[in-house]
């Protein structure tokens, strides 16, 4: 998979994020982790089955960490998504498109 530095940067920034947050909160014993590219875009999926984010957790203003990746995503017209599942675990969804190659 070939991306420039700055996704790849992005991505990895991401990842690194996500499993500070799952390590610090979500009391897993399990992460599955996949890396992918579909047609024109990259996408990276982290799940844990940890205790799952609240909803109110995603929508408070100190969760830095959860705003610093979707900003991540959304400068290069990407998207990060959060869904927590009580008891369940937690799963992040993070589309990038690529550049585009001449």
């Amino acid at each position: 998979l070939q991306m420039d530095e700055k996704r790849s940067t992005a991505f990895f920034r991401i990842f690194q994020e996500s499993l500070t947050n799952v390590i610090r909160h979500a009391q897993a014993k399990n992460v599955a982790i996949t890396l992918r590219r579909d047609g024109s875009n990259v996408l990276l999926t982290i799940e844990d089955n940890g205790k799952g984010i609240a909803p109110n957790e995603l929508a408070n203003p100190r969760s830095v960490g959860i705003l610093g990746m979707k900003e991540r995503a959304a400068s290069f017209n990407g998207e990060v998504n959060v869904i927590g599942v009580q008891g369940k675990g937690t799963t992040v969804r993070v589309r990038i498109p690529l550049a585009e190659h001449p």
